[in-house]
């Protein structure tokens, strides 16, 4: 099992637009991809892996504009791997199924995710990758990347884990003190995106990890505005150039079950600019949350790739074969242990940093 130890924030489901339709007489190609597992996941941004383009050979012999064969699918999983138990409706129809349109935004619901009072706070998150599937076969992956890793890294393997931190912090606190005990809908308790989205960059040693986010939670929370470090070079020494990034996070839904247990789904569609390149990704991340009495957390996390709907492309070709259904499963457990800060009186306290650095503590 592979471990990567630094400290570093939850995932955030990214999501952008469409913007292949941008790109005229540049190549589109699926270099680096950005998913921002959204606040349905660690809270979420699951950043693809940043590495230059090469034909992949898997399409090498089939020509441009036309389809693959479906085959059985394909399935990489860790030893000794079971079934998850699942406690949401939600959780069950997107975590427990293997067959996934992308999910629709239900009229007049709310532009981001709220979480339960449960989650509140910073946490300590061991994410395990325990199985990728592939339900129609490696032929129909947008991404050479996401069969040899996942959207989170080109080297993560089926077993290994990554430690970071994720935050929640609460979006209508009058002051430092929040009162779990409102609930949901008067505290809502959403995820730092800005923070997770960095810090899950560095935590997967990204070769250009983002350095800026740009993201006003109270006017518009469904949009990313991107900017990574300097690439390196590419195998001809030429730099690579500065790139960019918009994500959009376009539908959600969320379920708080009787036991206690939540769940989140979010899709997203990014793009990232660069020189002379656009790359499009449309990307879903659902993540069932059952706290224990300890205080800890266990989760059940999915990223579920989809192709994009461009007509111009093979993969518009692709995406009409498989009637614009999920490609690509990335399943992984998280165990989450809270973070908390010791008083003078030395106990401790549930405690979290806003995105203006606002200190807040649980009531």
């Amino acid at each position: 099992v592979m471990k990567h130890t630094l400290c570093i924030s939850a995932l955030v489901l990214v999501g952008a637009t469409h913007a292949l339709a941008l790109n005229i007489n540049k190549q589109l190609e699926r270099r680096n991809f950005i998913q921002t597992s959204t606040a349905a996941t660690i809270a979420s941004t699951l950043l693809g892996a940043n590495h230059p383009a090469n034909a992949d050979p898997m399409n090498a012999l089939i020509p441009v504009g036309s389809g693959a064969l479906r085959q059985p699918p394909y399935v990489v999983q860790s030893e000794g791997r079971k079934e998850p138990v699942l406690t949401t409706k939600l959780g069950m129809s997107r975590i427990g199924s293997n067959s996934l349109s992308p999910i629709q935004q239900k009229p007049f619901s709310a532009q981001d995710v709220f979480y339960p009072s449960f989650l509140f706070g910073s946490w300590e998150v061991e994410s395990t990758l325990v199985q990728k599937l592939y339900p129609f076969g490696p032929d129909f992956v947008p991404s050479k990347s996401l069969i040899e890793g996942s959207p989170r890294n080109r080297n993560e393997q089926v077993g290994s884990s990554t430690k970071c931190q994720a935050y929640y912090f609460s979006m209508t606190a009058d002051g430092s003190k929040v009162d779990l005990s409102l609930g949901l809908e008067k505290n809502k308790i959403i995820a730092d995106r800005r923070f997770n989205s960095i810090s899950m960059s560095q935590a997967y040693q990204q070769l250009t990890p983002i350095e800026e986010v740009g993201w006003d939670y109270k006017a518009d929370p469904t949009r990313l505005s991107l900017r990574f470090s300097a690439a390196p070079l590419a195998d001809d020494m030429r730099p690579l150039g500065q790139r960019r990034g918009e994500v959009y996070l376009t539908a959600r839904q969320t379920e708080l079950a009787e036991n206690g247990s939540f769940c989140a789904a979010e899709r997203s569609r990014s793009v990232i600019v660069g020189p002379g390149t656009v790359t499009a990704m449309d990307q879903e991340t659902i993540t069932e949350f059952q706290p224990r009495s300890d205080g800890s957390v266990y989760a059940i996390s999915r990223v579920a790739v989809y192709l994009t709907p461009n007509p111009n492309s093979r993969e518009g070709v692709l995406w009409q074969q498989v009637n614009g259904k999920a490609v690509a499963f990335f399943d992984y457990t998280w165990e989450m242990k809270p973070l908390l800060e010791t008083t003078e009186a030395g106990g401790s306290k549930i405690s979290v940093a806003s995105p203006e650095g606002k200190v807040q503590y649980a009531m």
